[in-house]
């Protein structure tokens, strides 16, 4: 009955980069998709290995905790149970050569039948060695979401913290056990690592009512993102004063300092989204690949926080090259992070292992009344089925003026 903290995997070979998946037309959405609609989501990746060669992929269908589900293939795809992807196409008069792969997906040859979570794996041959393994989730408009973002009930997260609670009417289902058959996810930013999933707290009169008061549904609150825009090299821009050309672009960025116990300034930014761009040129063959050279002034001098840094262009994933190591002769955290130059927002943040989250606190700060967007996702597991459907989903959004905020999706 309490929030669980389990996500599902996501990984993305080295050589595939700019890995971007969404629902067409919005590029600062999760991959969340109406079930039966063909060509749904935008699907974007490089091969920086510069292979044109055309990759399979197939779907993996899951339960609501990202498990395998006991289905056959047979049962949850309709057409063949792999398609191809379109080939890829060569860049153009760039320092580091690569191809762009770029399609709509799902398919109709290769079209998922039932609702619920999906893995997309793309492979060369063999789906078991496969290149990426992405989560994405196929939903049916069966179920309304009545939600609100306001101030935590939780008094000592109150200045830290965003609570969301929601309300689902039911009344239509047969549901038999309404503790275990009902589940609803939430995530903030499309930060799968940010995943709070619930039962239902209480239920009335056929409505399921999501209000926990210990923190359970509380999200820290976060901070506006950094940005940074590499579109016209080697122009410098207000956060890029220089450029070098070395074996590839490198940007260099100014210094950053963690803003933990700073006072909390809004201003408009895109939730850590990331567009790959290039004046006057096409993004998707004709931008470039650049370094982007971090600097972040350790004010403990101690040398002792893992840092990373991480946004919407890397997937919020903990990996090795987008972790900044400590300069003990510059007392400051450095490294550089390959990216296609564009307009990047990012945060930086350390791992907590205990929790399996990122932390904000030192690095950035939480603010209760910050800007922030999420996802709810609503499952059932009818009696008798063996997989959990997904029979609502609903976006939410938050300005910043918490308890004013009362968002609707109808069925």
């Amino acid at each position: 009955m309490h929030a669980q903290k389990m996500g599902p995997e996501l990984f993305i070979y080295p050589e595939l980069r700019t890995f971007l998946l969404h629902p067409a037309g919005q590029a600062q959405s999760l991959a969340v998709a109406p079930l039966g609609e063909v060509g749904a989501l935008s699907l974007q990746f490089d091969d920086v290995s510069a292979n044109t060669q055309a990759l399979n992929y197939t779907w993996v269908h899951c339960n609501r905790n990202w498990n395998p589900s006991p289905l056959l293939s047979t049962e949850y795809l309709e057409g063949f149970l792999e398609g191809q992807l379109h080939q890829g196409t060569l860049s153009f008069n760039t320092y580091l050569p690569y191809s762009h792969f770029s399609d709509q997906l799902p398919h109709a040859n290769c079209m998922p039948r039932i609702s619920g979570n999906y893995y997309l794996l793309i492979y060369e041959q063999d789906p078991n060695d496969y290149l990426v393994k992405y989560p994405v989730v196929f939903y049916e408009n069966a179920a309304g979401i009545q939600s609100s973002i306001h101030k935590t009930a939780d008094v000592s997260l109150t200045k830290t913290h965003q609570e969301i609670d929601a309300l689902v009417d039911l009344s239509s289902f047969s549901v038999q056990n309404p503790f275990s058959d009902v589940q609803l996810s939430l995530v903030q930013n499309r930060n799968w690592a940010s995943l709070r999933t619930l039962a239902p707290r209480y239920l009335r009169n056929g409505s399921y009512d999501f209000d926990y008061n210990n923190g359970e549904n509380a999200f820290p609150g976060t901070n506006i993102f950094r940005f940074l825009d590499s579109k016209n090299i080697p122009v410098p821009t207000l956060r890029i004063p220089k450029y070098e050309l070395q074996d590839l672009w490198r940007a260099f960025i100014l210094p950053d300092k963690p803003r933990g116990i700073d006072p909390f300034v809004n201003q408009d930014d895109a939730r850590g989204a990331y567009v790959p761009r290039k004046q006057g040129a096409s993004p998707s063959t004709e931008a470039d690949y650049i370094w982007l050279d971090f600097w972040v002034e350790d004010l403990e001098r101690s040398g002792q926080r893992n840092l990373f840094v991480v946004g919407d262009f890397n997937q919020y994933r903990q990996a090795e090259e987008y972790q900044l190591v400590y300069d003990e002769k510059e007392q400051a955290y450095r490294g550089s992070v390959l990216v296609k130059q564009g307009y990047l927002e990012y945060h930086l943040a350390e791992w907590d292992a205990e929790t399996q989250r990122w932390d904000l606190q030192y690095t950035e700060a939480n603010h209760w009344n910050c800007p922030n967007d999420y996802t709810a996702i609503l499952y059932l597991r009818e009696w008798g089925q063996r997989y959990d459907r997904v029979i609502g989903y609903s976006p939410l959004r938050t300005d910043g003026i918490l308890g004013l905020n009362i968002q609707i999706s109808t069925p």
